[in-house]
């Protein structure tokens, strides 16, 4: 591969289909796998941190923020992305896994909260947040919005993905939870991601699908193998902007305890994904951006078939 030399000025933009924009991007740009197998990066990129994210805005308008997931991350961290990246380029960011009901190691919270958890707690090895004291809880919000502001100042913004967990079914419970982080929530454009089929059958899924219009949070359309509990692709626009995750098709997304790797391990044919392309021709008259994002990164497949849709809209 060529010697790393492209700079920020390169940038590459989204796509037009008529009034809309199609931003077309990968769920990560800094997994491990991604990175050392991928083959996308050049040669002096893929082991710098800056390097690395100016190379990946050269080729793609937009990615998402996935260690925001797995840990709460620094506003300076944000604001180095800013600046490392053209001003056209934007960010969506994965909410914190105790914001969605998820478990999180406390050992990894920033140092600034650590100290507010009981101290049998701090030795736990996973915990969630209802078993947390309310001012833990809130100092991450406030924590985790800090560093989302750094996007949002510098309108780099898209998005803030709330997924909740595989194989949660139905519950109002959800709703109790959004509307009691409300206060932080109407800062930024949502979008939320469920991944149990139940939500999608009625009477579920005119409640879910009208609460999500009345907040104007946008339904994530998932693509992934139809197996079991997993949601079927139905397309769902419930906001001006829309979003689709291609998480691959791979049968051992059902197990347990099956390795992201292997989860991800997949890679989309032409006529898998020449659907998609005509299903953001249809929608585009109704929407202002749709975002197609890639999290099958296992070998650099997410890059490479982000890349195969981009030119069948081009």
């Amino acid at each position: 591969m060529a010697q790393f030399s492209l700079g920020i000025s390169a940038g590459a933009r989204p796509l037009r289909v008529g009034s809309c924009e199609v931003y077309v991007g990968t769920c990560s740009w800094a997994d491990p796998n991604f990175v050392k197998e991928g083959q996308f990066y050049p040669r002096g990129a893929g082991t710098d941190p800056k390097k690395r994210l100016q190379f990946y805005s050269t080729v793609f308008p937009t990615v998402e923020v996935d260690a925001t997931y797995h840990a709460l991350q620094p506003a300076e961290r944000a604001a180095h992305w800013v600046e490392w990246t053209p001003p056209q380029f934007i960010f969506t960011v994965k909410a914190f896994a105790l914001f969605t009901g998820h478990e999180t190691d406390p050992r990894r919270l920033p140092k600034e909260i650590l100290p507010l958890l009981p101290e049998a707690m701090q030795a736990v090895a996973s915990v969630g947040a209802a078993q947390l004291p309310e001012e833990v809880v809130t100092a991450c919000w406030d924590y985790f919005t800090s560093f989302v502001d750094q996007f949002v100042r510098a309108g780099k913004l898209g998005h803030v993905l709330f997924q909740f967990p595989k194989g949660q079914g139905y519950t109002p419970e959800l709703f109790e939870h959004l509307e009691r982080w409300e206060p932080y929530l109407r800062r930024w454009p949502v979008a939320v991601e469920i991944r149990h089929r139940s939500w999608l059958q009625e009477p579920a899924r005119s409640q879910f699908l009208a609460y999500l219009k009345q907040k104007g949070f946008a339904y994530v359309v998932p693509d992934l193998i139809q197996r079991a509990y997993l949601p079927p692709a139905d397309v769902e626009v419930t906001a001006p902007w829309s979003v689709v995750r291609f998480h691959g098709r791979n049968p051992s997304m059902v197990e347990r305890r099956a390795p992201t790797n292997r989860v991800y391990d997949y890679s989309y044919s032409q006529d898998e994904l020449r659907p998609w392309a005509q299903t953001v021709r249809e929608l585009s008259p109704n929407l202002e951006r749709i975002f197609l994002l890639f999290n099958n990164h296992y070998r650099g497949q997410s890059a490479r078939n982000a890349r195969e849709i981009a030119l069948m809209l081009e």
